[in-house]
């Protein structure tokens, strides 16, 4: 027979078949009520802000979160592929630190299981993946003979160098070099790396085709570093200004040329352009011309002296019109000059300084250096691009006080064809 359903309390009595005359009754209890989802954890993963040395120590930092609060107290373990590397503890930001060894690129993640007591509560967790490749100690730059300040100064379609080290070597690795001018990607290039004690380096060089700013940017075990190139106009004159005088002033006065380096063309830089042409045999001139540039960019357009062995002394070369003065085995300055005509020539010889003279004299000499009898090296008001003068060496009056201020009694000079 069915009996009858009965409620007793919470509990509920559920009918039964029983045979006639037996009555059973079977007790369940009430359900229990459902327990809540762990809380929903994020944690992140941060890296060091700059590329440790190889073999150097690195820093990285999680932070454990739950419904956007932190979680403190929490332990995190650091991976790197399979294995664990470290493991850290949540402060009170939910934040912990791991200190590593890089000796070679690697990528970690954190991750956080909730201890027995708390898995209840919050939900298993894993970072974002952060790869930390060390240092490579790439250092790359542009070298040209013509410079101005820090700036690497060119020539179309003259050669500029590009070198570059690295801390390491890993044998069959290249250098990669990517040539822009402006945006436009110009030339690709492929360097095989040499070693270099315990580093390498590799050198190329860049020949550009025309003006305009050129970077370049060299990629070594997936390290970058760029310089750049200023390649210029090849001409100046009087009055002009900008990165091609700077570059021309910064090498002519690095060969011994007299001039300021300051950017702007001014006299001065004119006689030392002067000087330049009368040199190396170009038409006499104060103009900077694509000619003079060249020579510069390539390195050339010095003073070759005749006596390099003779000490602190001068030379005077009749042929070029040119003074020069000398230290260490290398002119100090080469200056501009003009000598006898030929009704009152310049004595050739070897002769020492004897007697100085400062101001003006009656003459017009200026700031007098005699070597023999009355022949002297003074400024003048004329200094023409030949020999003009009664048998004394003229130089430009700016340069007079300097060249005195140099020549010692009994420095030797040479006077020669």
């Amino acid at each position: 027979m069915l009996l009858p359903v009965k409620k007793a309390g919470s509990r509920t009595l559920l009918p039964i078949f029983a045979a006639p005359g037996a009555a059973f009754l079977i007790v369940l209890a009430a359900a229990a009520p459902a327990l809540a989802a762990p809380a929903a954890t994020k944690l992140t993963l941060t890296g060091p802000k700059h590329a440790p040395a190889p073999g150097g120590s690195a820093t990285l930092t999680a932070t454990l979160e739950a419904n956007g609060s932190p979680l403190a107290g929490k332990v995190l373990s650091l991976t790197s592929g399979p294995a664990q590397v470290a493991g850290a503890t949540t402060d009170a930001n939910g934040r912990a630190a791991f200190k590593v060894t890089v000796s070679a690129p690697a990528t970690y993640r954190a991750t956080y299981a909730p201890a027995p007591a708390d898995a209840p509560a919050y939900a298993v967790a894993t970072s974002n993946a952060v790869k930390v490749t060390p240092a490579v100690g790439l250092r790359f730059a542009a070298h040209s003979y013509l410079r101005a300040r820090r700036r690497a100064v060119g020539v179309a379609h003259e050669r500029v160098s590009l070198r570059g080290t690295v801390g390491s070597f890993t044998a069959g690795e290249s250098a990669q070099l990517l040539v822009f001018r402006g945006h436009r990607l110009v030339k690709r290039i492929t360097r095989p790396l040499v070693k270099l004690g315990r580093g390498a380096r590799f050198r190329t060089s860049l020949r550009p085709a025309r003006r305009g700013v050129y970077r370049i940017r060299a990629t070594v075990h997936g390290a970058s570093a760029t310089t750049r190139v200023y390649v210029v106009r090849p001409h100046a004159s009087q009055g002009s200004r900008g990165t091609a005088v700077r570059a021309l002033q910064s090498r002519l006065r690095k060969l011994g040329y007299l001039t300021p380096v300051n950017g702007v063309y001014d006299a001065s830089t004119s006689r030392a352009v002067l000087a330049f042409t009368k040199v190396n045999g170009y038409p006499r001139g104060t103009v900077a011309s694509k000619r003079v540039f060249k020579k510069l960019a390539r390195g050339a357009g010095g003073f070759h002296l005749r006596h390099p062995k003779a000490g602190k002394h001068a030379e005077f070369d009749w042929s070029r019109q040119v003074l020069v003065l000398a230290r260490g085995g290398k002119p100090d300055k080469i200056l501009h000059a003009s000598s006898g005509k030929p009704s009152t020539p310049t004595v050739f010889g070897t002769f020492r300084f004897y007697a100085k003279s400062p101001g003006f004299n009656a003459e017009g000499m200026y700031y007098s250096n005699y070597f023999i009898g009355g022949y002297a090296i003074h400024g003048y008001e004329s200094v023409p691009a030949y020999a003009a003068s009664h048998g004394c060496i003229r130089i430009p009056i700016p340069s007079a006080i300097s060249v005195y201020r140099w020549i010692s009694l009994g420095d030797t000079i040479y006077v020669y064809h």
